[in-house]
């Protein structure tokens, strides 16, 4: 019992440290390690699971080309936008905003450049928070406001429903989104359903790129974020994935997070973590190199950022901040082909920290000093 219970705890704390851990110094620019390595390549296959093989050929084509850039003759464009499936779109304004999903109340925050321009449209990015956090904590700490105001974008930031929720011995935790292997099919579309809704109701009232549609997860928003890659391929451009992945990432055989399902779009991912002490309950090392390694496989163009610093926020420089993460998605519209990248034509975006590299495995661990507690920490972020 004693064991159980400690497993619990365990999985009761999935989330990130509150402190963000710095580099002892910051990366010098253009400093952005490999720039494209053995695994850079698309395969010709469909996805793949972890551990299958790749095609280490490069990608058919390497051009410069982002959000905002007129797609090229022949490219293969997103789907029309989703409609709303709970009737006529509420209001939304920059905030907190209510709407009716798979008849529930949920309620998001919206994120907007300060100062919108009437002749811009604007990609879309849905980041969904950690365990013990809310979209409030990822909003701040995420620098959710700045970063639209900088680089361009709407943000949408959901709140969990507050449904999920697994008995262990005495005690009850809820695990946020839908990423456990005990999750339902039904419960996983219904939260993929929100996505929809959240992205139909946004494009219905403001002007957005639909080429650039991506979402975004912290810990168990990342896990969560994992599957709805393969759920929503077929409308994601790109994906950031920061301390998750795919299972297998336990070993104790009571839970697991759900594995790698494959997609019918290869979007972009930006794949982040603390190293081999990533570790919260579920092994986020282990996860993330599973999904690193499937996406690879199944064609997706992958960017990988390995620190030290445990399960904590990336460690970037305060000079550059978390932008340098959220560009990744401005960067890699719908329409590029199966394995593309910009990084791989004019190479990663000044001050990249020097611990990322394209492709599965070619990203050299970082080595300085974290400020963060390498301990899986109460109440996230």
């Amino acid at each position: 019992m004693h064991r159980l219970l400690t497993l619990a705890l365990a999985l009761a704390l999935l989330g990130c440290d509150s402190s963000s851990p710095t580099d002892a110094g910051p990366p010098a620019p253009g400093d952005a390690g490999p720039s494209g390595g053995r695994d850079a390549g698309p395969s010709t296959g469909a996805d793949a699971g972890p551990g299958a093989t790749t095609d280490a050929g490069p990608p058919t084509m390497s051009r410069d080309l982002r959000c905002g850039d007129a797609p090229p003759p022949g490219a293969t464009l997103p789907p029309p936008l989703p409609a709303y499936t709970g009737g006529a779109c509420p209001t939304l304004r920059p905030g907190r905003n209510t709407l009716t999903s798979s008849g529930s109340r949920r309620e998001l925050l919206l994120v907007t450049p300060t100062d919108m321009r009437p002749d811009e449209r604007l990609p879309v990015v849905v980041m969904w928070h950690h365990l013990g956090g809310d979209a409030n904590s990822l909003l701040g700490q995420g620098e959710v406001q700045a970063s639209a105001d900088q680089l361009r974008f709407i943000a949408a930031i959901p709140e969990k429903k507050g449904d999920l929720t697994i008995n262990v011995v005495v005690q009850q935790f809820d695990m946020v989104w839908p990423y456990l292997d005990q999750a339902s099919a039904a419960r996983m579309e219904e939260e993929a359903v929100f996505f929809d809704d959240m992205v139909a109701c946004i494009a219905e009232q403001y002007p957005v790129e639909e080429s650039c549609v991506a979402t975004a997860g912290i810990s168990a928003g990342a896990l969560w974020s994992s599957q709805l890659l393969a759920l929503r391929s077929e409308r994601l451009a790109s994906a950031i994935i920061l301390s998750g992945g795919v299972g297998p990432a336990t070993t104790n055989g009571f839970i697991d997070v759900r594995g790698w399902s494959g997609a019918t779009h290869r979007a972009s991912v930006l794949l982040a973590w603390g190293g081999a002490t990533d570790a919260c309950g579920a092994d986020f090392h282990r996860a993330s190199n599973n999904l690193g390694a499937a996406l690879v496989a199944g064609g997706h163009f992958v960017e990988e950022c390995v620190h030290n610093c445990g399960h904590a926020a990336p460690p970037v420089d305060p000079a550059v901040g978390l932008p340098i993460l959220w560009r990744f998605a401005l960067d890699h519209p719908y329409w590029l082909e199966d394995g593309e990248s910009p990084y791989l034509a004019a190479g990663l975006p000044e001050g990249t920290p020097s611990w990322c590299a394209t492709g599965h495995g070619n990203a050299v661990e970082r080595t300085g000093a974290c400020t963060a507690s390498m301990a899986c920490p109460v109440g996230a972020l």
